[in-house]
């Protein structure tokens, strides 16, 4: 076996303690992890149950308080104490509200003094006791100023009734009651597809509903208010994980009671496996350890002697180390560091480059602004006309504003830029109405060249600009044809047009070194056309006084790396 070589010992040494560490306390956080996965787990069930328990109890509540406060319900509720309807109509309601309640419910109606009026319990249900409990609720429910009261209703057994009740007012004068009370084996029902135990109370403690009997069987009769809250209780030698809530809208408190059997032999099972599999991962890990720093050392040693033959023989010499490692990108950083020369060469290409784009930038800066005036003016002008319309205006502009300002791309296609000149070509439409034609005709084979953003967009707005200055109406024709190696866009309209020593001033701008401030749209298109696609590429422009006006972009589609042609 080869003799090992110092690097190769040091990193066996460092990667065996790392490793150590690691896996040390990788077991620990893993037997960490199990305890904590299981409380994670119990809060989460419980949350959940005492989510679903509240939004139901909710529900049930809110749709009871809309039985019981709905209008058409409040008129037969006084006509009944009025005496000017009798209780069928009464019975028919809630008949009605209890084929689709989750809770079904009886209703008691009652006069000023308490005195029951209608009532849909049986005989045997009204009794003596329900009827005085009624009159104390009714008399409590008159104090809360209209609003309604709850309470719970609890005469022998195990069952209790929560009761909603409705003071009810003619005229700002108080003439009875209507007291709800849902019924219990309802809830049972409607609480059994839950998995766990769950207890409902006032905030007074009067249990509302009790899923297990067990819960409450210690305490004062339908009576549950823990004194303090523990995070586990013991009912029956079973173990069980408590929460509560509090409804603050109900004043009702929500207990959840999930079982929890004794599982410490279980987990301690799960200690002695994961530290098993710990032991058996180092062993490994060592064995890999040993293979890993022997093919790294030798990757060292042979990157040593490609760089002592750059320094010694060969300063062209171009390392070839193929690890899939740190060793292999520090080859080759070594060898851009080899061919530096070339690349300092290429400097002032780069600058170059860099200096047009920001030139083209600072152009395209300069067009935006003026597009964003004449849209935000169309669209104020619609606005007190014809929301619905400004309103779908105002999407087509926030999709141009979009897409000018992304500075991610400078170029696009022609079909996706036609696209948004669509959109810009509808606002001024929607502006000028009947007075502004446009007709667009770009052959098939022209929409996958690409273009400067809104190239055409700056063409369009001169001819509505300056047409509408003489003419009542303009037509603007956009045709767009392949012809040899050139992308061919025309821009023309029937506007007054100009004169020959106007239109030949206008040519000179175009070629001018200098920046125009009176007609630096037309200039600020042709500049960035040549500073893309090369100096046979331009704007050219035609126009006859009282003919219209015209004006063509050539752009050279023939390749090469710096000149974009075709989108993917």
């Amino acid at each position: 076996m080869a003799k090992k070589s110092s690097f190769q010992k040091e990193l066996e040494r460092l990667a065996s303690k790392q490793i150590i560490t690691v896996i040390g306390i990788g077991c620990l956080f893993f037997c960490v992890a199990i305890f904590g996965n299981t409380l994670i787990e119990q809060r989460m069930k419980q949350e959940k149950h005492l989510d679903d328990v509240t939004g139901t109890f909710r529900q049930v509540c809110d749709s009871v308080a809309s039985f019981l406060q709905d209008e058409e319900n409040a008129a037969t509720f006084l006509n009944c104490i009025l005496g000017l309807e009798n209780g069928n109509g009464l019975q028919y309601r809630i008949t009605k509200y209890n084929v689709d309640a989750l809770v079904g419910i009886n209703l008691i109606l009652a006069d000023p003094e308490g005195q029951i009026l209608f009532s849909s319990f049986s005989e045997d249900v009204l009794n003596l006791h329900r009827k005085e409990f009624n009159q104390i609720a009714d008399t409590n429910a008159k104090a809360q100023d209209g609003k309604l009261y709850r309470t719970v209703y609890f005469f022998s057994g195990e069952t209790s009734e929560y009761v909603l009740i409705q003071p009810l007012y003619q005229n700002g004068v108080y003439v009875g009651s209507v007291a709800a009370y849902l019924k219990e084996r309802d809830w049972n029902r409607l609480f059994q597809k839950y998995q766990y135990d769950i207890i409902l109370t006032t905030a007074g403690g009067d249990v509302i509903y009790c899923s297990n009997s067990s819960f409450t069987s210690g305490s004062t009769v339908n009576k549950y208010r823990p004194r303090k809250m523990e995070r586990y209780c013991q009912v029956n030698d079973s173990r069980y994980l408590t929460g509560r809530r509090y409804l603050p809208e109900q004043n009702v408190y929500l207990y959840s009671f999930i079982y929890q059997p004794e599982n410490v032999s279980y987990i301690l099972i799960g200690i002695l496996i994961i530290l098993s599999l710990g032991l058996v991962w180092m062993i490994l890990f060592f064995h890999l350890l040993q293979k890993m720093a022997e093919k790294t050392s030798q990757s060292v040693r042979t990157l040593v002697e490609e760089i002592r033959l750059i320094r010694k023989e060969d300063t062209e010499h171009v390392i070839e180390i193929e690890t899939g490692d740190e060793i292999e990108e520090i080859a080759r950083q070594i060898n851009k560091m080899v061919v530096s020369v070339n690349e300092l060469n290429q400097k002032n290409m780069d600058l170059l480059e860099i200096n047009n784009r920001m030139e083209i930038q600072n152009l395209q800066a300069q067009i935006n602004p003026h597009f964003i005036y004449n849209t935000l003016d169309n669209i104020r002008f619609l606005i007190a006309q014809d929301g619905k319309k400004a309103d779908e205006l105002i999407g087509r502009f926030t999709r141009i504003l979009r897409y000018s300002i992304n500075n991610t791309k400078q170029s696009t296609s022609l079909q996706e830029d036609m696209e948004y000149i669509e959109d810009y070509l509808v606002i001024q439409k929607t502006r000028f109405g009947e007075r502004f034609l446009y007709e667009v005709d770009i052959r098939p084979e022209c929409s996958r060249v690409l273009v400067p953003k809104l190239l055409l967009q700056p063409l369009i707005e001169n001819s509505l600009k300056y047409g509408f200055r003489k003419k009542p109406a303009i037509h603007v024709l956009i045709r767009g044809w392949i012809e040899e190696e050139y992308l061919v866009l025309k821009v023309e309209d029937d506007g007054p047009g100009q004169p020959k020593s106007t239109l030949e001033t206008l040519r000179g701008i175009l070629h001018s070194g200098e920046i125009n401030t009176v007609h630096n749209g037309l200039q600020n298109i042709n500049r960035r056309v040549i500073l893309e696609y090369g100096n046979d590429s331009g704007l050219s422009l035609e126009s006859q006084e009282g003919m219209g006006f015209a004006v063509t972009i050539r752009l050279w589609i023939g390749g090469g790396k710096n000149v974009p042609c075709f989108a993917g």
